[in-house]
């Protein structure tokens, strides 16, 4: 019997293993949606798998995890410009910390999202990065 406890956070190569698997269940096994809850420490997660875009869902509120894109490097090569996405963090003494720096907005906004649900009490939000 597997237990309960769902273990720590994922590396990256759990996430990219967890995108590889969605993408399995998509191509073989998904027909028109699955709705799944989880039971977790901060209370249920509801989760909806489906090939339709819901009609309040703006298509570029989603981030495309399959197949997976190659990594980019920081910055924009040959002209000498930092680039991409920059997630801040304040915390509740007002001091303000680069969580993070991506090629991507949606990628920065997922970090940003994610911190928030994990229930953290600082703010987080995305920036161009300077």
């Amino acid at each position: 019997m597997e237990s309960a406890d769902a273990g720590g956070r994922l590396s990256d190569a759990e996430l990219r293993e967890l995108a590889r698997l969605l993408a399995r269940l998509a191509e073989h096994d998904l027909d028109q949606w699955e709705n799944w809850r989880l039971q977790t420490s901060q209370g249920p997660v509801y989760v909806r798998v489906s090939r339709a875009l819901e009609s309040d869902w703006p298509e570029d509120a989603f981030t495309t995890i399959w197949p997976p894109m190659a990594q980019m490097s920081d910055g924009h090569p040959g002209d000498g410009r930092p680039g991409g996405w920059t997630v801040w963090r304040q915390d509740d003494n007002g001091n303000r910390y680069v969580v993070s720096r991506h090629d991507a907005r949606p990628e920065a906004d997922r970090v940003a999202e994610t911190m928030e649900s994990r229930g953290h009490k600082q703010t987080y939000w995305v920036t161009r990065s300077a």
